[in-house]
């Protein structure tokens, strides 16, 4: 299943549920968004049902997360890995193709 099209995916972390909205344009390309902010997902990498992709945090801390998920029809799940912080469960719904 491919990964293209839009997202509404949560991410457990220490500090509460983080929900942000994932749009992948092709296999190669996406953009995280959450409330105004928007951000350019760098290293994105999709084959088959499963994906990859890094985001670049400037606040509250500076640090890049990596995500890795399984792409089971409209829903996905993996982890976001953000390094010393540790690893946090990551799932998702697709909501546009």
């Amino acid at each position: 299943m491919s990964v293209v099209g839009s997202w509404s995916v949560t991410i457990q972390t220490p500090v509460g549920e983080q929900v942000v909205s994932l749009e992948f344009s092709d296999e190669g390309t996406g953009v995280a968004r959450r409330g105004s902010e928007s951000i350019r997902l760098g290293d994105v990498s999709a084959s088959g049902d499963h994906a990859t992709w890094t985001i670049a945090l400037d606040r509250p801390v500076r640090m890049t997360v990596s995500c890795a998920v399984d792409i089971a029809g409209d829903a996905m799940s993996g982890t976001a890995s953000a390094g010393f912080f540790g690893r946090f469960a990551l799932s998702g719904h697709r909501t546009s193709a």
